[in-house]
């Protein structure tokens, strides 16, 4: 049977290493330590799917902006920079709720509380919407993601949540 068409919110965090971590430190507790422990609290509260962009773990060492900005400097162009994040992690949920479930889980918060050694709690940055794929495995995909409205609607029918006092992300 083949998928089915699901329209789901992505939530998106943009995460800094404290400083003093190395880019390689920061890559290896992101990848072998916090992920797989996360992984399963996100799958049991029902997440469609997680990344950290890399592997869908995005890291951005400086040896990658460096490709930017070595061998395609033409492409930033006057007013634009070069994005400063360590890392990017995406959450694919079908609503609020299972956001709030994933991170108000014991498990979750027993794994964030020890981040103060490695990540910057300072700053991060955050954003919601939803992805649309054009171009898969090499072939143009022609996917119907229905209509602006419909798509900005994504997740408004969710409740408005509040976190009990004391909780990370």
């Amino acid at each position: 049977m083949a998928p089915q068409k699901q329209m789901v919110l992505k939530l998106t965090s943009f995460r800094y290493k404290k400083e003093g971590i190395s880019e390689k430190e920061f890559h290896e507790y992101a990848s072998k330590s916090h992920a797989p422990k996360a992984a399963i609290v996100q799958a049991r509260h029902g997440a469609i799917k997680v990344c950290q962009e890399m592997s869908e773990q995005y890291h951005t060492p400086s040896a990658s902006k460096r490709l930017i900005t070595e061998k395609i400097p033409w492409a930033v162009r006057p007013g634009w920079e070069i994005e400063d994040h360590d890392i990017m992690v995406s959450v694919y949920v079908p609503n609020a709720e299972t956001a709030q479930a994933i991170v108000t889980d014991p498990d979750f918060q027993s794994l964030v509380a020890g981040e103060d050694e490695i990540c910057d709690q300072t700053r991060a940055k955050l954003t919601a919407g939803w992805e649309e794929v054009f171009v898969e495995d090499g072939k143009v995909v022609g996917e119907d993601y229905g209509s602006f409205e419909e798509l900005t609607s994504l997740g408004h029918d969710s409740k408005t949540t509040s976190a009990p006092e004391g909780i990370r992300i």
